[in-house]
């Protein structure tokens, strides 16, 4: 198991917010409630960065992935 760490960012409607979950391999991330407005989350696995996700608010089967 890896534990990821999702940091998102406030952004004027919602507060900064961090989730921690145990997964067999990151792919949970495009399907959390989370993710689904739009706001930015930087991801970590075992304390180590992975990158900066965020969906399209325009086209939602759009993501843009970043590194940190």
């Amino acid at each position: 198991m890896t534990r990821f760490k999702l940091s998102f960012d406030a952004d004027g409607l919602q507060p900064a917010q961090t989730l921690d979950f145990e997964k067999d391999d990151g792919a949970f991330v495009f399907w959390l409630d989370e993710t689904a407005d739009g706001r930015e989350v930087d991801i970590t696995a075992d304390a180590k960065p992975l990158g900066r996700l965020q969906r399209s608010r325009a086209h939602k089967d759009l993501w843009i992935i970043r590194r940190s």
